[in-house]
């Protein structure tokens, strides 16, 4: 074979030993499906970590539902913040006591719409049929992991008018207005204050999920390597030398090598 640089050389001499290699992972993965699981110990060892993968599935499970009340109860709790802003700038605009009886009574019909929106928005944001700021959120227990004692307590408080203090708030007069105003300066504070928390909750949730996962990952692998052949490691490997293969040969073909040559190294 004449090869015209040093490129080429080395490509052929790489390709080679992927070659080998390659006949070699292939010949690890026919085997694999002869177990090694004849030993008894392996055996019942690998049983125990089953165990405990499904022990830490359930976990995962509660951890991503509670994580679904979470993010349910942040998208309706945005609503809700919207429309108290709104609500609260209608409150400072009929703090003016300037206003005409029809301007003031145009204002009070928008406030009373978005009050009325956020008992909606209360009624609506459901998970699992519970509403998640209605007051159904008490005291629920999630499992963050497979043992007694790793567990969560999540409470979220109600968020519909008459929880926030706003049930008879109105504009109809500038003293109203002004009431309003500090009410719905609490309101805001306290649908703040339920974000904060919620956010937090879900970080920790989160956190909880990635460790669940990790160590879902790694039980896997060792039933994997006790019982059989690490399968996934396994074609892995076998991707990655595949890739390496073609990776060279593209080397190859700008190296000036023989086409028909490369297809005999790649069998």
């Amino acid at each position: 074979m004449r090869i015209n640089n040093n490129v080429g050389m080395w490509a052929i001499r790489y390709l080679q030993n992927l070659q080998t290699h390659h006949n070699s992972q292939m010949q690890s993965l026919t085997q694999a499906t002869v177990p090694i699981q004849q030993n008894v110990a392996f055996g019942a060892i690998a049983e125990r970590i089953r165990s405990q993968i499904n022990g830490y599935r359930e976990a995962m499970m509660s951890t991503y539902n509670a994580i679904g009340v979470m993010n349910v109860a942040e998208g309706g709790l945005q609503s809700i913040s919207n429309n108290l802003q709104r609500m609260r700038e209608l409150a400072v605009q009929a703090s003016n006591g300037t206003l005409s009886e029809n301007e003031r009574a145009a204002l009070q019909q928008e406030f009373s719409q978005l009050a009325q929106g956020i008992d909606k928005v209360v009624d609506q944001t459901t998970y699992n049929n519970r509403r998640v700021l209605g007051g159904d959120i008490k005291d629920m227990q999630v499992q963050l992991g497979p043992n007694e004692g790793q567990r969560m307590r999540i409470t979220l408080p109600g968020m519909d008018i008459r929880s926030l203090g706003l049930e008879n708030v109105n504009l109809n007069s500038t003293e109203n207005a002004q009431n309003a105003l500090r009410a719905l300066d609490s309101a805001i504070e306290n649908v703040s204050r339920t974000r904060s928390y919620v956010g937090g909750v879900t970080n920790r949730l989160e956190g909880a999920a990635r460790e669940l996962s990790n160590t879902m990952i790694n039980l896997t692998s060792s039933v994997s390597v006790l019982t059989d052949t690490d399968m996934a490691r396994g074609m892995m490997d076998l991707i990655r030398t595949r890739l390496q293969q073609q990776a060279t040969a593209g080397i190859l073909g700008q190296s000036n090598v023989n086409a028909l040559n490369v297809l005999r190294l790649l069998g």
